[in-house]
């Protein structure tokens, strides 16, 4: 389902497989943290920060890495379409990806500041 905007993105990851999307630097940490599997397309602009990123995630195994001007219908059928209908792999990029994450970054940074703090 395409929408313009999403309120609760928890419930988006919640219901989701895996994510087609951009590879900006909080959408890698929060689909890593939940161990959501993406297919990152970083933006064919900037300085290929998006493309550093995706790579720790797929580098784990918990994701896939395209450039923007390969992105069509024959690559999503070719490459997406055989991982969801393939649990197993599905599932094992979930597990790369989760490994891949920080779920407690917010209480390790709220930590940090702290002890900074003290």
């Amino acid at each position: 389902m395409l929408v313009d905007y999403l309120e609760r993105m928890d419930l988006a990851y919640a219901a989701a497989d895996l994510a087609l999307c951009r590879s900006g630097a909080v959408t890698v940490a929060e689909l890593s943290a939940v161990g959501l599997p993406a297919a990152f397309v970083p933006l064919p602009i900037g300085n290929g920060e998006q493309r550093r990123n995706a790579l720790p995630v797929v580098e784990a195994g918990g994701g896939l890495l395209l450039e923007d001007a390969d992105l069509d219908a024959g690559w999503i059928s070719d490459h997406l379409v055989p991982l969801l209908t393939d649990p197993a792999a599905l599932a094992g990029y979930a597990r790369h990806a989760a490994a891949a994450g920080v779920p407690d970054a917010d209480d390790r940074l709220a930590g940090i500041v702290l002890e900074v703090a003290r």
